[in-house]
């Protein structure tokens, strides 16, 4: 699971532990099937690309990789169901507690609906003039408090939610009685994770051989000289208009542009020149058409563990359907 992932998880339910949960901490090595073969891949010849599409954006148009991964609605739907999972499994030891449910976070009108991220960074050349490299509406203040961050939580609420009142550990063993009833592994939030993956071990969102993957390829196509004689093109259309960037991804990922919640003046100068630049030498279409062949790659290359990751990812979703329909 990604650590954006796990913070998502870990707010689901107000209890003072360390942003971790079950599932955030595995690391790569763990499937050495996909990681021996992704190691093969890497000393062969890039793969061919049938069709490079002439396109301003690819927000709207499918990667390989979007069955395997989590999407949005996906997302909004396990977190939903994780949260009425921990709620019912606390409202058997008499607490009375519902998870605030959070949202992955404003999206500008252009996001993909298929995958979490755009891979390419900002595309609409409407929404750069106006907002730059900032998200649409820029960066909103985040609410210090809710309900839930000001609710009192009881040291025996802690027990029944994470199986343990030891502040250093974000988990326990359980075992605990409270009002009568045992307190499972890892508490109420390891039996959410364990109703809805079937293991308390599960991971809630993506598991490391999909994160794998998409980073794998996501690095192999920005390396491939297909794309980076785009980005050379599109570094020299750059330089003309008076801006030294290597690449878009720098351009988008300008320390600058972090400094205010809105767009200055030079920021949306620059965003406007990368809008035009990608447009005149067909950025966004070669790249994603380079990065679609190395994701259809890797799924080739491993269609059995990938196979897995997609019927987990079905069979966690029906279960999440379910708990929401109960």
């Amino acid at each position: 699971m990604s650590r954006r992932s796990c913070r998502i998880a870990a707010s689901l339910i107000a209890l003072p532990l360390p942003l971790l949960l079950i599932g955030c901490t595995s690391a790569g090595g763990e499937h050495p099937e996909i990681n021996s073969a992704m190691a093969r891949e890497s000393a062969q010849t890039p793969p061919p690309v049938s069709a490079i599409p002439k396109i301003d954006s690819a927000n709207d148009k499918p990667l390989p990789l979007d069955p395997y991964l989590v999407n949005p609605r996906q997302l909004s739907t396990i977190n939903k169901a994780y949260a009425k999972s921990i709620s019912l499994c606390m409202a058997r030891f008499g607490f009375a507690y519902k998870p605030p449910v959070e949202s992955p976070g404003p999206r500008d009108s252009d996001a993909p609906v298929t995958r979490i991220d755009g891979r390419y960074g900002h595309q609409n050349a409407r929404l750069m003039m106006k907002w730059g490299y900032h998200p649409e509406g820029g960066v909103l203040a985040s609410q210090s408090s809710s309900e839930a961050s000001t609710r009192k939580i009881s040291p025996d609420m802690v027990v029944a939610g994470r199986g343990s009142s030891d502040p250093g550990k974000a988990f326990g063993p359980g075992g605990q009685i409270i009002n009568g009833k045992t307190v499972p592994y890892h508490g109420c939030m390891g039996e959410a994770v364990k109703e809805l993956t079937g293991s308390v071990d599960g991971a809630l969102y993506d598991p490391q051989i999909a994160i794998d993957v998409k980073l794998k390829t996501l690095n192999e196509a920005q390396q491939d000289d297909r794309t980076k004689a785009a980005f050379a093109k599109w570094s020299q259309c750059m330089k003309i208009r008076g801006f030294t960037y290597k690449d878009p991804l720098a351009a988008g990922g300008d320390p600058e542009w972090r400094k205010t919640s809105k767009p200055t003046a030079h920021e949306l100068k620059v965003a406007t020149a990368d809008a035009a630049c990608r447009h005149k030498n067909n950025v966004v279409g070669i790249w994603y058409a380079v990065d679609s062949s190395y994701q259809e790659k890797v799924i080739a290359s491993n269609a059995a563990a990938m196979a897995r990751v997609k019927t987990d990812l079905e069979s966690k979703m029906r279960t999440a359907m379910r708990v929401l329909a109960n």
